[in-house]
């Protein structure tokens, strides 16, 4: 199973994050009304889907941290972010448009979600980010 395993990867060894991943859902028992989450989307997922993933990287994408990965030539995206637009109450602001800005350079754009957050936003090093918000 291993040599078919670095065979998918093209040759190349695997990073421990995406080794770990695959050894341990790899060998979860079906768990048909389970669910599994997306931490950068925050979106749900059938758990048993994992097992049909042919990597560990596969799988980390699908759970939403493969951003840490740094096997097979990935370039790891260490600082990431999702913000969440509220008003002055604390009410969050669905429907709202935004851009999301680096210096001069726009690093996303869009409308906020229906629980008022933007897309995630990654980037290779640290940067001060600033999110412009329509009508402000």
């Amino acid at each position: 199973m291993e040599q078919q395993k670095q065979d998918e990867t093209g040759g190349k060894e695997e990073c421990l994050l995406c080794r770990i991943t695959y050894s341990v859902y790899s060998n979860f028992p079906p768990m048909p009304s389970a669910m599994a989450l997306n931490a950068e989307t925050g979106e749900w997922f059938p758990f048993d889907r994992l097992k049909s993933y042919s990597s560990g990287y596969e799988m980390a994408e699908a759970l939403g941290y493969a951003w840490a990965c740094d096997c097979r030539g990935r370039a790891p995206k260490r600082f990431n972010e999702q913000f969440e637009l509220r008003d002055f109450t604390g009410k969050r602001q669905a429907g709202v448009r935004y851009r999301v800005r680096a210096g001069s350079r726009v690093v996303a754009k869009g409308v906020t979600d229906a629980q008022g957050r933007t897309q995630r936003v990654s980037t290779g090093d640290a940067k001060q980010v600033f999110i412009d918000v329509a009508g402000s």
